[in-house]
């Protein structure tokens, strides 16, 4: 009887693009599209800018390009660096029956290793969408659990994602193909201890995860063998890292429904968690005319892992920790009209309008909306003003979630917003070439990456 992992292998050996249906390739390129807006904008933070001073201090052969950077490095480096700034504005993709950022480890992982390959547009395609699968199908069957525990998903699954999509560059047989799952296994790691302490580092956990999917199937290619019980093993990942882990239906329609079409993307950059009150928020205020003033108390309440993430800081130091602040958050977007990228900075952070709106914003938890997560990830909002109206709405889901849709418009516009730094010609070539890139050898997309303006 084949393992979980072995059962994964044999399709991803043998998966084509030409499988792919037109809706799913479309999915796929606008996926690809919000992940390099997000990692563009992501460069002038920080932590991205250590780290690729880091990286680009180390020799090595120039394989790949690091955004950022002026020269290329070896693909491994590439998808560290990538997979950081991917994840540092906290505005990547993900799946919430999952609790996972698959993106943000599978694309830069299969992007870096494309290009050293120099592959074309419909190889990468096809190996994110077999890297979502996993991710996502996996990390469905362990949460909440496996949150539940301390870990963070992206950083601990987001390894079998981009193992899988190197993998299928790499064209590995199904018996190589298993022994590189097995070694990423090994390698996944994530604590959620950022969330109280450390924040800035969080974006290491897929940095780490795409590096170490380069790393296995190079392994793997060279002869080494992973275990091939690493997830249901007696001293594997369900066991070590979940309290309960529901595999039913695990492997249904692999290769016909592809996980890749439950995929939400962001239109704030905060936690996901806290995007159905700023949704509810923000939607108010447009429909009444209200500004941050008329607001005496907004009141939120919503289900239990929002509140376990994001409601016990109401005075984040930081703009990385006011990512995790429901009541920062929702203050800010009051007082802005929205919670783009820009708006988490050490300004915002000390603003005192801002800080005093947030000691008047409370979150809770209650049975209905625990009952319905994952089901529906949503809140009530009540927002009461200074002179004494109460306004009241729902948001089930937000808005970027399939059901919830975001048009090809919507991705479109998110690029230009995250890309504004950059020159017009240029956001306008990677946009382009991005969205027919089934068209393209990875080299087009690649070359206009390496020109982008340093931060």
């Amino acid at each position: 009887m084949k393992t979980i992992l072995e059962s994964f292998a044999e399709y991803f050996s043998n998966a084509t693009f030409e499988q792919l249906p037109p809706e799913v390739v479309q999915k796929t390129k606008l996926l690809i599209v919000d992940y390099l807006g997000v990692s563009i904008a992501g460069l002038k933070m920080d932590f991205p800018r250590m780290t690729i001073d880091y990286l680009q201090s180390l020799e090595g052969v120039g394989q790949a390009t690091l955004m950022g950077s002026t020269r290329k490095v070896p693909a491994i480096h590439a998808a560290l660096g990538n997979g950081v700034a991917g994840h540092a504005l906290d505005m990547d993709d993900g799946f919430r029956y999952g609790g996972v950022h698959a993106g943000v480890a599978v694309i830069p992982a299969a992007l870096a290793l494309a290009e050293s390959l120099k592959l074309d547009g419909k190889q990468l395609i096809l190996s994110i969408v077999c890297g979502y699968e996993i991710v996502n199908r996996i990390a469905k069957a362990m949460n909440p659990s496996h949150l539940g525990r301390g870990f963070h998903t992206t950083g601990t699954l987001g390894v079998l994602g981009a193992a899988a999509a190197c993998g299928v560059l790499a064209k590995l047989n199904a018996s190589q193909m298993a022994s590189a799952l097995g070694m990423s296994a090994l390698q996944g790691a994530g604590l959620l201890e950022i969330l109280n302490d450390g924040a800035m580092v969080k974006p290491l956990h897929p940095g780490k995860a795409a590096m170490a999917g380069i790393l296995s199937i190079e392994l793997a290619k060279r002869g080494a063998k992973g275990p091939l019980t690493a997830l249901e093993g007696e001293k594997g990942m369900f066991k070590a890292m979940a309290d309960s882990v529901n595999t039913d239906g695990l492997l249904d329609g692999l290769g016909s429904d592809f996980f890749i079409m439950g995929q939400y993307i962001k239109f704030h950059a905060a936690c996901r968690h806290i995007h159905p009150a700023i949704d509810g928020l923000l939607d108010i205020m447009r429909k009444e005319n209200l500004s941050y003033q008329e607001i005496d108390a907004l009141n939120i309440t919503t289900y239990p892992v929002a509140i376990s993430f994001c409601g016990t800081s109401t005075a984040p130091e930081t703009a990385e920790a006011a990512k995790f602040s429901l009541a920062s958050s929702c203050a800010m977007a009051a007082f802005y009209g929205d919670a783009g990228e820009e708006r988490y900075s050490v300004e915002t952070v000390q603003n005192q309008d801002i800080q005093q709106l947030a000691t008047r914003v409370t979150s809770s938890a209650n049975a209905r909306w625990a009952d319905a997560y994952p089901r529906e990830r949503g809140a009530d909002i009540e927002l009461l003003t200074t002179s004494g109206k109460k306004f009241l709405t729902q948001v089930p889901l937000s808005k970027g979630e399939p059901e919830n849709p975001a048009s090809d418009e919507d991705f479109i516009r998110k690029f230009t917003q995250n890309t504004l730094a950059q020159p017009e010609s240029l956001r306008h070539q990677i946009l382009e070439m991005s969205l027919a890139l089934d068209s393209h050898e990875v080299s087009g997309l690649t070359v206009l990456l390496g020109k982008l303006q340093g931060n």
